[in-house]
C-alpha cells in the first residue's frame, strides 16, 4: 500500500498528503511484530489500535486544507485508508502459542518430527477452526439466500432454484465444518 502511494504520488499535484499517508503505512509494516516486521516494536494489540487510528487520521486528512490533494488523490487516499481498515479488521492479531516440549521462540513441530502431545493451553477437545473453503462455501449461501429474498413474486420458479441452492450450499457448508471439528483420532 505505501508503496503504491508513493508511486501514485509522483502523478498527481500536491501530494504531500499521499507521501505522508505512505510513509504512515510503511511506518506501520516494518516496526510490526510479526514475521514481516522488521523493528518489531509494536505488540498485537497496539498495532491493531494503530491501524485503525492510521487509516481514520489518512481518511479525515483531505479536510486540512494544506493537506488536500487534487480529486485523483482524495480518491486515491480514501481507498487507501478503507483498504487499510478492511486488512486490519481481517487480521488475527494473536500470536501462535508454543507447542509443549519445543525450544522457546519456535511456535510448533519442525518438517518430520511426528504427532505432538496436545497441551494445556490446546485440549484435544477444542474446536479447529473452520477452513477457508467452508467459510466461502458459507458466505455463498447467505448470500443466495439473500438474494432468494428479494426476488419479485413473478419469479417463483428461480426463486425456488435459488433457495434450494442456498440450502445445498449451507447444507455443505455445515458438513465441511462438522467433519474439521471432530478430534482427530
Amino acid at each position: 500500500m505505501a508503496g503504491a502511494l508513493a508511486g501514485l504520488s509522483i502523478h498527481i499535484g500536491h501530494s504531500g498528503l499521499l507521501l505522508i499517508a505512505a510513509g504512515a503505512f510503511a511506518l506501520l509494516a516494518v516496526t510490526a511484530r510479526g514475521p514481516l516486521g522488521l523493528a518489531r516494536v509494536c505488540g498485537p494489540r497496539l498495532h491493531a489500535t494503530l491501524d485503525i487510528v492510521v487509516a481514520l487520521a489518512v481518511a479525515a486528512a483531505p479536510i486540512v486544507r494544506a493537506l488536500r490533494p487534487d480529486i485523483t488523490g482524495i480518491a486515491a487516499v480514501e481507498v487507501a485508508a478503507l483498504a487499510w481498515v478492511r486488512l486490519s479488521t481481517l487480521t488475527r492479531y494473536t500470536r501462535a502459542k508454543a507447542v509443549a516440549g519445543t525450544p522457546t521462540g519456535v511456535t510448533g513441530p519442525g518438517p518430520g518430527s511426528g504427532t505432538v502431545a496436545p497441551t494445556p493451553e490446546s485440549p484435544r477437545d477444542s474446536p479447529a477452526p473452520p477452513p477457508p473453503g467452508a467459510l466461502v462455501l458459507r458466505g455463498l449461501g447467505m448470500l443466495a439466500g439473500r438474494s432468494a429474498r428479494r426476488l419479485p413474486e413473478a419469479q417463483e420458479k428461480a426463486q425456488e432454484k435459488l433457495r434450494g441452492g442456498a440450502r445445498q450450499a449451507g447444507r455443505h457448508a455445515g458438513r465441511v465444518q462438522r467433519t474439521w471439528r471432530k478430534p482427530p483420532t
